[in-house]
């Protein structure tokens, strides 16, 4: 009885966290909106980095290839070195994931000293998106099942 209340709490706090997150998003689309009409229309915008497409999978290609073959007495400086040199196996990404890592290194070090996966080291570091409402809904049967 006691399971079955704990479920349904859980249920219903996700679905009102995923309708507060929709929110959200309706308000901020709208705050968008009323700036973009202020802006001339044939000027390019710049796109932020977490939203150029690839740039989420190259942070967590390299950091699973790097926390690979990290050694336990790495200093922060070998830790680089690896960083960048993780970058000349990626192929035609190559440029990218250089600049990449060169904005974020000093974090991306630290993330690298935790025992994070690597979406939550590049999320952590703000290159990808933090894990939202609903992949923690998706997770939950296999949550439930280890209780």
């Amino acid at each position: 009885m006691l399971r079955n209340i704990l479920i349904a709490s859980f249920l219903i706090g996700s679905a009102c966290a995923m309708h507060l997150e929709y929110l959200k998003v309706d308000s901020a689309e709208e705050l968008l909106v009323g700036t973009l009409d202020s802006v001339d229309q044939d000027e390019d915008l710049p796109m932020p980095e977490e939203q150029l497409p690839g740039v989420c999978w190259i942070c967590k290609w390299v950091m699973k290839k790097v926390k690979k073959h990290l050694g336990n007495r790495e200093n922060a400086e070998q830790i680089k070195e690896k960083l960048k040199r993780g970058c000349d196996k990626i192929g035609l990404l190559k440029d990218q994931c250089k600049k990449i890592i060169d904005k974020n290194i000093d974090i991306l070090v630290e993330e690298l000293s935790t025992d994070d996966d690597p979406k939550t080291m590049c999320a952590n570091a703000g290159i990808c998106k933090s894990v939202g409402m609903l992949e923690l809904i998706k997770d939950f049967h296999k949550i439930y099942q280890k209780l």
